[in-house]
Order: structure tokens, then sequence, then C-alpha cells
């Protein structure tokens, strides 16, 4: 299974991808680049025929690639279209349409919402140290997303798992019955086996029941940590910049680590629960 330092990487490189990709397809990019050519062509052509000096094409190119580079830079460094950007890759990444379940589809696509409101509110900050320090309050949400996203998986793995929900319903009817049949069973052998089978059958509703307890907490934990992405961009805003040199900012970029954590460790103890019963299931 992949690490969330690994997740992290990849997030991270296809984020600069896609930077990358986006300064090079820019229309003010792909003109130039269209010009530059059929401009350096034309020159060549007319150097060719001695209408011109040589010098001419060589040069046209030469001022181009300034210019195409010039604009290049400055897509890179435009953190309005930068953002947009990242937001597409994490919608694309995190996209609630692969969420089978219709609640949670609306619930990513509201983290999705929250996220894109903290990037205007840094967007719309004057450029200056409450920008900066701003900016990195919120390095953090972009982990939160793929937290809210894991767990939100799981949970809708678990909701349409048509497995899990006739072995709810089926297994405490298999028990009772068992026992029944123990009740009025005198052959030795078959009470034992019915003790082996009843044991077994037991062990399997203890983990079915750890399973719905864990997705009932997590179902809970995904509409409190919504809130608290609320909580954070209402909190962002009034945020200025003597808050932030008494630390107010510190304390919500804690305050989200902290999020992310809590996310990571519940989606980590699903797993270990959903392990444990697949193992009892197959005893």
């Amino acid at each position: 299974m992949a690490t969330k330092d690994d997740l992290d990487d990849v997030l991270r490189r296809r984020a600069r991808r896609a930077i990358l990709w986006n300064a090079l397809m820019r229309w003010e990019s792909a003109a130039l680049i269209a010009l530059t050519l059929i401009g350096s062509a034309f020159l060549g052509l007319a150097a060719l025929a001695g209408l011109l000096s040589w010098l001419w094409a060589p040069s046209a190119f030469a001022v181009g690639l300034v210019a195409w580079t010039a604009v290049f830079a400055s897509s890179l460094t435009d953190e309005q279209d930068n953002a947009r950007v990242v937001a597409n890759v994490l919608r694309q990444r995190y996209s609630p349409k692969q969420l089978r379940s219709v609640k949670l589809r609306s619930q990513m696509g509201k983290a999705l919402q929250y996220r894109d409101m903290l990037d205007q509110i840094i967007l719309r900050t004057p450029v200056g140290v409450l920008r900066s320090r701003l900016a990195r309050t919120i390095e953090p949400v972009d982990n939160w997303i793929e937290a809210i996203h894991q767990l939100a998986t799981r949970l809708d793995n678990y909701d349409l798992n048509m497995v899990i929900r006739q072995d709810m319903r089926s297994v405490p009817t298999a028990i009772k019955d068992l026992k029944k049949r123990l009740a009025q069973q005198d052959n030795p052998a078959m009470q034992s086996t019915l003790r082996n089978t009843i044991g077994d059958k037991e062990r399997q509703w203890e983990q079915l029941s750890k399973l719905q307890n864990m997705m009932e907490k997590a179902g809970y934990q995904l509409q409190s940590t919504l809130a608290m992405l609320g909580t954070i961009c209402a909190q962002l805003q009034a945020i200025d910049l003597k808050a932030a040199e008494k630390g107010h900012d510190e304390q919500l970029r804690t305050e989200i680590t902290e999020q992310v954590q809590q996310l990571h460790d519940l989606s980590e103890a699903m797993d270990e629960v959903y392990h444990s019963r697949s193992v009892g299931a197959e005893r």
C-alpha cells in the first residue's frame, strides 16, 4: 500500500507537471510559437530568394524565443492561474464522481469547494507578509482533501458491499438457529461440531459489529471534519497581520495538520478491522 508521503509526492509531481503544461499551452505561448516559426520560415525563404539578408531569419527566431521565454516564465509565476491549475488536478484526482453514494459525493464536493474558497482568500489578500503567512497556513489542506477522499472511499465501499449487508442480516439468525439445534441435539459428535460452528459465527459477528461501529464513527468524523474545514475558511478570513504576528495562523496550521493525522489514523483503523473481518470470514 502506498504511504502518505508517497501519495503527497505523486500529487506534487502531478501539480508541477500540470503547471508546466499549462504554461506551455497557454494561448499566448502557442501564438508566439506559431508566429515565430511562420515568421522565421518566411524570412528564411525570402533570404534564399535574395530579397533579405540571411541574418533576418535567425534574428526573428531569437526575438520570438526571448518573447516566448518571457511569457513562459510569467505563466509559471502567475499565482491565480497556477492555483486554478492545481485545483483542477485535485478535482480530477479526488473527483466526487468516483464515489457511488450520492451523500458522499455531495460531501466530497463540499470539501473541494471549501478548498477553492481558501485559495480565493489567499489570492484576495494583498501581496506581502500576511499573504505569505496565510499561504503557508493552508499548505496542509491538500493533504486534508486527500484524507477526506480516502475516508469517503472506504465508507462508499462499505455502504455498497452487498456481502457485508447480507452477513449483517444472516449471521445473528444463523447463531440463533444453531443454538436451538444444539439444545435439541443428543449426539456428542454433532454437539461438538455445532459448538465449533457457533463459535466461528460468534467471532464473525463480533468482527461485523466492530466494522459497523467503525463505519458509523467514520461517518460522524467525516461530518465533523467538513464542519472544521468550513470553520477554518471563516477563521482564515478574520486573520489580519496583527493576529498572524500573535501566532493565530500557526495555530490554524496545527489544527489542519491534526485533522489530517486523525483522518489517516481512522482510515488505517478501518483497514485493520476490514482485514480482521476478512480473516474471520475465511475460517
